[in-house]
């Protein structure tokens, strides 16, 4: 579900309202109706109709009326969040959508099907193409300044033809690229550049290679199967971690006590590396530039290292305190023995 403001030449001042009436605009629509599916991943062919429906939810005791829109969206960022387009006219695939334009009225407790079709044009470009289907509680008016909360549909859509599936690893790496810590948890990155012509969800493994590392050495990489569209590229993060961490602020001995029962709970010594292995597209044959990625760094727990040196340390001098004590008990006995 996706709830935004809608844009025009007020967008700075209304971007700035909509942080303000966030709290009181997102509840009447966004929480109040249900919306299947929140995605569409789809194939088209060129000149041939598709034909779905979404499904709404009125979850309230009022009735709900919603008017629909169409719009294009890109990646914003590399994090994958859609960017919609309200400035301009539907284009491509947000052109192709035809659906009932509303006012769609759904009474207390009711489902209600919209039916969806989606024409390619004959000449479509193969590959991927986006849009999202919006549902509004005003209708999209033009020249006019209207703050309404939103749902919507992503349409993920691959119009058949020629096909690059490919993509490269431009960057793999921990976080701020440290190469010491001293416990888990371990976070790396990981930038996919999809060069291809159609979004991509890389999927695959960081396997963990080095001292103590049990069988926990693997990490799976995008389990929620976010996608990267053409032309873009995406920041995936990932975490390596073991056992439960606490950080409760003290002084300096309680917080040196906390970190050496983290470093107990998290355990890990010596040099590791960690390689990326990726895989991508329909049948998981897409090219991956880079692929095999590695990065090598370090953990030292040095909280315990340095209590374990302490303790081996009053060890050792306790040792050759006994050792000098009983050392000179034999010769106060043999002086004794000899009297």
């Amino acid at each position: 579900m996706i709830w935004l403001g809608k844009k025009n030449i007020y967008r700075s001042a209304i971007i700035i309202g909509l942080f303000i009436l966030a709290g009181f605009l997102y509840a009447p629509v966004v929480k109040a109706v249900t919306l299947i599916p929140p995605s569409l991943e789809i194939g088209l062919k060129p000149g041939t109709e598709y034909k779905t429906v979404v499904k709404l939810y009125n979850e309230t005791a009022d009735p709900i009326v919603l008017y629909t829109e169409t719009r294009s969206f890109t990646a914003k960022g590399e994090t994958g969040q859609p960017d919609f387009d309200f400035e301009s006219e539907p284009i491509d695939l947000s052109a192709w959508v035809e659906i009932e334009p509303g006012p769609i009225t759904i009474e207390p407790g009711k489902r209600y099907e919209v039916p969806v079709t989606i024409t390619p044009p004959v000449n479509a470009d193969p590959g991927g193409h986006y849009a999202t289907i919006f549902f509004s509680s005003a209708p999209p008016e033009e020249g006019q300044l209207r703050i309404s909360s939103k749902v919507g549909t992503l349409i993920l859509a691959r119009v058949d033809g020629e096909i690059l599936e490919m993509a490269a690893i431009s960057e793999f790496s921990t976080l701020d690229s440290q190469k010491v810590f001293n416990r888990l948890p371990v976070e790396f990155y990981a930038r996919i550049n999809n060069t291809g012509n159609v979004h991509l969800k890389p999927s695959g493994q960081v396997t963990i290679s080095g001292w103590f590392v049990g069988d926990d050495n693997t990490i799976e990489f995008n389990p929620g199967q976010g996608a990267t569209l053409p032309k873009t590229t995406r920041k995936y993060d990932l975490t390596w971690d073991k056992g439960t961490i606490v950080e409760k602020p003290g002084n300096f001995w309680s917080d040196f006590w906390q970190e050496y029962g983290n470093e107990r709970n998290n355990f890990a010594l010596g040099k590791y590396k960690a390689v990326l292995n990726l895989t991508a597209g329909t049948t998981g044959t897409a090219t991956i530039t880079d692929n095999n990625a590695e990065i090598t760094y370090w953990i030292i727990p040095w909280h315990i290292l340095l209590v374990w040196l302490i303790v081996a340390v009053l060890g050792i001098l306790v040792l050759l305190w006994l050792i000098k004590k009983y050392n000179s008990w034999i010769v106060q006995k043999s002086q004794a023995n000899k009297k």
